[in-house]
């Protein structure tokens, strides 16, 4: 059994290189949200951070607002602001490699300017229409993520064909019309974000050809609804599924619990020597 060949990269971050591909980085969630569909409200999140800097993240994403289904635009910049401007600042005292997750070109920039090295944009820079801008001014590392619509959107959307290529389509599309240097880009295509159950395994089947567009690959699936049951218990499927993006060329997986990520990430990488 062959898996897909992972390809080394210098990702370009805004005060330093991280490299990609000799093992698989493992960013860890922390919701400054009390309004989180898996854990809004139930940590400190600078405490929460330290702890799964401790587990082992190489990567801590900030987010102040709820992407999940009807969930985006519930709160205005200045409430997600507020949220995650002072964990970004306690955080980045700790050392910490901070991304922050947002679709705002308002709060990418007050956090970078607070210390994020990432912007990690769900909407693929498509809802702001300064983001694009900001993040080229910023020279900071962005993630830029494949999805459909907006979250109020996704349950009237048509089903996808031909998804993976659907999906490499559009992002080399999106990384093109950007103008953002390619050695500050890492691409995610998007599970869930427009992908309705089981187009999502369809799009893990086809997840090798991400690497067509010659860049690195995050994978984020942690606990997500088409994993099946309840939010609580999706912890396994979690690890199996992001293991199985590893062995088909992810370079980072995102995840709630860095613990099990990092053991499971471990056993894929020793896979992909051979």
């Amino acid at each position: 059994m062959g898996f897909a060949k992972r390809n080394r990269f210098a990702w370009q971050l805004r005060s330093r290189t991280l490299t990609l591909g000799e093992r698989t980085r493992v960013m860890g969630i922390v919701n400054a949200t009390p309004d989180s569909f898996s854990d809004g409200g139930s940590y400190d999140p600078v405490a929460h951070g330290l702890r799964l800097l401790d587990e082992g993240a190489d990567i801590l994403d900030i987010g102040g607002e709820s992407t999940r289904p009807g969930g985006a635009g519930l709160v205005d910049g200045s409430e997600e602001q507020r949220r995650v401007l002072p964990v970004i600042e306690a955080l980045t005292r700790a050392g910490a490699i901070l991304s922050v997750d947002t679709y705002r070109a308002s709060t990418a920039r007050l956090a970078v300017e607070a210390g994020a090295e990432i912007v990690n944009d769900v909407s693929g820079l498509l809802w702001d229409t300064e983001m694009t801008a900001i993040c080229r001014d910023l020279r900071c590392g962005v993630v830029l993520m494949h999805t459909r619509g907006r979250p109020q959107e996704w349950a009237a959307l048509p089903p996808m064909q031909q998804i993976a290529a659907t999906v490499v389509r559009e992002l080399r599309e999106r990384v093109a019309s950007s103008g953002i240097e390619p050695e500050r880009l890492v691409i995610d295509p998007g599970f869930g974000f427009g992908k309705r159950g089981a187009e999502n395994f369809e799009l893990l089947a086809g997840m090798s050809q991400m690497q067509e567009l010659g860049l690195p690959v995050l994978a984020a699936a942690s606990r997500k609804g088409f994993l099946g049951g309840d939010v609580h218990d999706r912890e396994f499927a979690t690890v199996a599924f992001h293991t199985a993006c590893i062995l088909a060329g992810a370079h980072v997986i995102r995840v709630h619990d860095v613990k099990a990520a990092v053991q499971s990430a471990k056993v894929a990488d020793a896979a992909l020597t051979w």
